[in-house]
């Protein structure tokens, strides 16, 4: 690593020249690495800096997401060619810090108290203490700012017309409002009775928050402090469950991750139906013939376990949160999450109860029209909440709660319905890992407990899935273990079986679906191909775990191709079972 850093060197300190040169006096340095706080990286820090820096601007060194950590703290006001230290105040131990080892009067310090990570105006009561604080120490030159970027919050809440008359409306800020609060927030250093506004909107939505909370979500609030160990905990151990679930599944069973293809009938469905030109029940209709469509295009290629398609849902997240009580909804919010695809994060507002079944429907129709098993299919409590913008007055912890116990309903009434296999996606699990160490533990204990919270009540004769993919897994295995789910399928086929192989390293004895071959490529993998993926596979599974499909769901693939890349996928799974003597053998 530091080979490669000296090599970037001149390269930075060039640019810093140019820069300079077109008459700037201040430059910021983005270093959010920072918060990593490892001791290796105070060195590669020492030989960048100052090395790469042009003395005639000034230099503004920022972090963010967290605090730097005490070593890291320590070496920023050490340098003096570093002229601001813009920091996160919102998460960690920043103001501990700044107390403990004071800061220079010859640096400004960037307090980034503002929030740029949620969707809500500053609580008085979080803030005022801060403002005290910063203020004892006698902090000569101070700046009022974000905690980060503002890219990670939606533009303007004036653009959400809907939700202007809703009670949480006073106290939401997007970037726009949260710009407007800098001023509000600077202005309080010096005369903090400018909040007693925000003070007196927040008491007022707090109150009719608890008048709008039904009986039933006020309920679930209740439970969450009264569940028992057993509640997380199925009835049985996966050696003794997994042999009674679905009967008669062949080896190494064919399946697909859930979504398929969203075309633009399925589109302009919706925006019919949105606008008020299909009614409810011509919007089900036609929904239903896609789940027709999807059904029998996988009868016809000859795949194991079926879905419905997810022909009705937008997004993962935003389906279920929209029939979720205790969640509002943006026309507008956007945000980027990866690449150039933006999403709209529901906003929790309330308690989080799940008023009616969500899936059932799609599911029936569905299961009623082949007789093979047809997966239920469901969105984690974690992913849920990290992709989602979460309430600033309780604990994420207990907001994940909340969510597992509405897919625990959700679940049993699937069961209900004649489903016996169902899929509780957890994409976002390593996603919202904390990056300290420390934090680390406490994050995946209580997340895994979300999510055993939502599948334990599950029949032994239920099989659980779940779908992980596009991140590192090798520092959560044991959590990953303890989720206690039936097969896992995850996203094995752009790294050379780097995931798989941590599986393996770690002796993971359950059920797993390594991906045989990458969605987001528009090229269709041959038989051969996915061929040899499945015997790379078994070179680190039993034939009893594995279970074959893509490495994700297929909403973002046009149907041609969808159809001969699963076509290729079953083939090859046939050669294989023939090769392997698996023909006629049961999975179990």
């Amino acid at each position: 690593m530091g080979d490669l850093v000296k090599s970037l060197l001149p390269i930075y300190s060039e640019l810093l020249k140019q820069i300079a040169a077109l008459g700037f006096t201040e430059i910021q340095i983005h270093e959010p690495v920072l918060v990593f706080a490892e001791s290796h990286l105070l060195p590669l820090f020492d030989m960048a800096y100052p090395a790469i820096l042009e003395s005639k601007m000034a230099v503004n060194m920022v972090s963010f997401m967290d605090d730097v950590g005490e070593e890291n703290y320590k070496w920023l006001i050490s340098k003096p060619e570093i002229n601001v230290i813009s920091m996160d105040f919102t998460r960690g131990k920043t103001l501990e810090f700044v107390e403990k080892y004071g800061f220079p009067k010859d640096k400004t310090l960037g307090a980034g108290v503002i929030d740029a990570r949620n969707v809500w105006k500053v609580l008085p009561s979080t803030i005022s203490p801060i403002i005290a604080k910063i203020k004892s120490l006698s902090i000569e030159n101070v700046r009022v700012q974000p905690s980060g970027s503002l890219q990670y919050t939606p533009w303007n809440f004036e653009c959400e017309e809907e939700l202007q008359s809703h009670s949480a409306a006073p106290v939401v800020a997007f970037a726009k409002q949260k710009l407007e609060e800098l001023t509000l927030v600077a202005t309080a250093f010096h005369n903090e009775s400018v909040l007693v506004g925000h003070e007196s909107a927040w008491k007022t939505f707090t109150a009719k928050r608890t008048e709008g909370s039904s009986a039933y979500a006020q309920k679930v609030a209740d439970s969450v402090s009264t569940l028992k160990e057993t509640d997380f905990d199925r009835s049985e151990k996966y050696e003794t469950r997994r042999p009674k679930q679905l009967p008669g599944l062949p080896a190494l069973p064919t399946t697909t991750i859930g979504s398929f293809p969203q075309t633009a009938e399925i589109r302009r469905l919706r925006t019919q139906w949105k606008k008020g030109t299909l009614n409810d029940e011509e919007y089900k209709a036609g929904i239903d013939k896609q789940i027709a469509f999807c059904i029998g295009v996988q009868e016809a290629i000859g795949l194991d376990i079926l879905v419905h398609g997810e022909a009705e849902r937008t997004d993962m997240v935003e389906f279920f949160a929209q029939q979720m009580e205790g969640m509002l909804f943006t026309q507008n919010g956007w945000v980027q999450s990866f690449g150039s695809r933006c999403v709209r994060p529901p906003i929790f507002w309330n308690d989080i109860a799940r008023g009616k079944s969500m899936t059932i429907r799609e599911f029936s129709v569905a299961q009623a029209l082949t007789s093979k098993f047809v997966k239920g299919m469901l969105t984690g409590p974690i992913t849920i909440l990290n992709w989602s913008f979460p309430r600033a007055d309780i604990s994420r912890k207990d907001q994940a709660f909340q969510i597992g116990l509405a897919i625990r309903d959700e679940i049993a009434d699937l069961e209900a319905a004649g489903c016996r296999v169902i899929q509780v996606d957890e994409p976002a699990l390593r996603e919202g890992m904390p990056l300290r160490p420390q934090a680390k533990e406490e994050y995946l204990q209580w997340a895994v407990d979300a999510f055993r919270l939502a599948t334990a009540g599950a029949k032994s004769e239920t099989q659980i899935q779940t779908h992980m993919c596009y991140c590192e897994f090798a520092d959560c295995m044991d959590a990953i273990d303890r989720l206690d789910t039936d097969v896992n399928s995850i996203e094995n086929a752009r790294n050379g079986n780097e995931t798989l192989d941590a599986f393996h390293n770690f002796g993971y004895s359950k059920g797993m679906g390594p991906g045989v071959y990458d969605i987001h490529s528009p090229v269709v993998p041959s038989v051969e191909a996915q061929k040899l993926k499945i015997e790379s596979f078994l070179g680190s599974l039993e034939t009893c775990q594995m279970v074959v499909n893509p490495d994700c769901g297929l909403k973002t693939r046009a149907w041609p191709e969808t159809i001969e890349a699963l076509r290729n996928m079953v083939a090859a799974t046939k050669q294989v079972r023939a090769e392997r003597g698996l023909v006629g053998k049961c999975c179990v």
